[in-house]
């Protein structure tokens, strides 16, 4: 079936703004920073980390576990760490390249999360963190059905998604950069699909999926608090110990500012 022209220039725009950021995204997840939108970046993954690493407890010390997308691998490194065995899938060269100077080249990688490079039912955990935000629907719903189709009987998926209704106003924002550009006559930069709780999991159905469910993690506000400085700084630090119980609440996770859907086959 012939592809939707928008639907393959999010595919394209989105592996070349990841090879460009590649060091970007490197130095993101290594530098302590008080900066506000690096310290949001960062207290943001930690919060998909609360989950991420729920799911990961449960996991055998035998599991095996594919990073779709994986960047510069720091996730991967973190996951060997523990003793699991982990392999990586980055269609962006520069991020692969920092990926494989830090692990065993073997362990990462060329290729894309719409057709992964692994035979059928070899995976026990499966994750892609901040990858479907930048594929148009089409392509996230064989993305999802690669992640089926490599996942073992009883596998988990884990992924991560931009919520539509988000309450630091992240699609308003993604609006109007793309309305800048297209009347500055720049070129466009990346697309963003927006989910909601419901689309997520009607998604996961829709692949073959029974058991799904959804999170929320970090609450909007702290994504703008984080932004305002020293005192925007003190307000966030005196919400975080409230974030996990209210980003997560059921009538709360479709205002968090990242959406997290989990599924097992």
């Amino acid at each position: 079936m012939e592809q939707r022209p928008e639907t393959v220039w999010a595919r394209e725009a989105a592996v070349s703004a990841h090879h460009q950021g590649a060091d970007q995204l490197d130095q993101a997840y290594q530098i302590q920073t008080t900066k506000g939108a690096a310290l949001a970046f960062r207290y943001g993954r930690a919060q998909i980390g609360v989950h991420f690493d729920r799911q990961v407890a449960a996991l055998p010390l035998s599991a095996k576990i594919l990073d779709v997308g994986c960047g510069p691998g720091h996730q991967i490194r973190r996951l060997r760490g523990k003793g699991f065995e982990v392999f990586g899938v980055e269609p962006a060269k520069n991020m692969r390249e920092i990926a494989r100077s830090r692990l065993p080249a073997e362990s990462v990688r060329e290729g894309s999360a719409l057709n992964l490079p692994f035979a059928n039912e070899t995976f026990d955990f499966v994750y892609e963190i901040e990858v479907f935000r930048y594929l148009a629907h089409e392509d996230n719903l064989q993305a999802l059905r690669e992640v089926f189709r490599v996942l073992k009987p009883g596998g988990t998926f884990f992924g991560t998604f931009a919520n539509l209704f988000s309450m630091d106003g992240f699609q308003v924002l993604e609006g109007l950069r793309s309305l800048r550009e297209k009347w500055a006559h720049q070129a466009r930069t990346w697309h963003t699909e927006f989910e909601t709780p419901k689309s997520v999991e009607r998604m996961l159905h829709c692949v073959g999926f029974w058991v799904v469910e959804t999170h929320g993690a970090m609450l909007a506000s702290l994504q703008i608090a984080y932004r305002l400085g020293p005192i925007g700084k003190y307000l966030a630090r005196a919400l975080e110990p409230a974030d996990p119980v209210l980003s997560d609440a059921p009538l709360l996770r479709c205002f968090a500012g990242h959406l997290i859907g989990i599924a097992r086959k």
